[in-house]
């Protein structure tokens, strides 16, 4: 049992490498091709930004994705959100997707808060 054990933590550990080493490449790749491009837009904001106290930052993205949540949930029309909708079922209603897609944003960033 120990040496079925082994032998599939060794094929774990060649497959996390092989991936490891992928993904290096891949991100290797995007700083050479898009990090010329990209840095002249996103220094200066960088710049701007870096000073903030990085808790504040968090707070207010939390803020925006449950403020955006309820006032999307509760606070817009029915009629507005759901405009043209063939089906009236409760499941196809749009303030319920929006709401369910935004919790996994908040949840993230609670976690990482």
């Amino acid at each position: 049992m120990n040496l079925i054990r082994e032998f599939l933590q060794a094929i774990n550990d060649a497959v996390v490498a092989f991936f490891g080493r992928i993904g290096d490449a891949f991100v290797h790749l995007c700083e050479k091709t898009f990090a010329p491009i990209l840095i002249k837009f996103f220094r200066p904001i960088n710049e701007f930004l870096g000073p903030i106290y990085q808790p504040w930052a968090s707070i207010i993205a939390i803020g925006f994705f449950v403020g955006t949540t309820l006032w999307v949930g509760f606070i817009l029309k029915e009629s507005y959100v759901n405009e043209g909708r063939p089906n009236k079922a409760w499941y196809s209603d749009l303030r319920i997707w929006t709401v369910g897609s935004m919790l996994p944003h908040v949840f993230v960033y609670f976690y990482f808060y």
